[in-house]
């Protein structure tokens, strides 16, 4: 009789624990870099004089997973709780550079972008790193560097891009939005460089 006293009442204490821990909370909102067309697509890039391998990028795990990072005055860090990107951010940044890249192909373009997923060897390849990908009170901050090198030679040059998008209003709404045109902007530039690096190698 004990022991089943003993049960019962270790079942409430437990059913009494779970009833008090707090529930997940599920955005509002999920985000993404890339599209199904090219209108998300910004600016224009030169066609590709060689192909690429186009590794996904490294950096912070709190800043390339799914979680939309705000930044306070002081450089504390906390997660936007009501949004969140719809994929881990590193695999978005390597599929948009890659969209970006692919866009000029069959325009006089003899080169293409691969993702590092393929496993093909091409004459050049971009190691890159998303240094800072935050929200603040008033401004979205990008900050993304790599190396685009090439596999015969080693040489490399080195690319980079920093981009800030102002906005006003909600960091939910307006504050994700601002990320999103700085990411795309700062992957735009990138590109751009990437594109340069390699003609001027080839050129060499």
């Amino acid at each position: 009789m004990k022991r089943v006293v003993g049960l019962t009442l270790l079942s409430v204490a437990l059913a009494g624990c779970v009833s008090v821990l707090p529930q997940p909370v599920v955005p509002k909102g999920l985000y993404r870099l890339t599209g199904s067309t090219d209108a998300m697509l910004k600016g224009t890039i030169e066609p590709l004089a060689q192909s690429v391998t186009i590794f996904e990028p490294t950096g912070s795990d709190l800043l390339l997973g799914k979680s939309i990072v705000f930044e306070d005055d002081d450089g504390s860090l906390s997660l936007v709780a009501e949004a969140k990107w719809s994929d881990t951010l590193s695999r978005q940044l390597q599929s948009y550079m890659i969209d970006q890249l692919s866009k000029a192909s069959g325009d006089g373009q003899s080169g293409f972008a691969l993702s590092d997923n393929y496993g093909a060897t091409t004459p050049f390849e971009l190691q890159w790193e998303v240094r800072d990908m935050v929200i603040r009170k008033d401004v979205a901050i990008v900050s993304i560097r790599g190396l685009v090198s090439e596999f015969s030679s080693g040489e490399f040059r080195p690319v980079s891009a920093k981009v800030s998008q102002p906005y006003s209003g909600s960091v939910e709404a307006d504050g994700v939005q601002a990320l999103i045109e700085a990411s795309r902007e700062a992957i735009n530039e990138l590109s751009s460089q990437l594109t340069s690096a390699i003609a001027l190698t080839v050129q060499d």
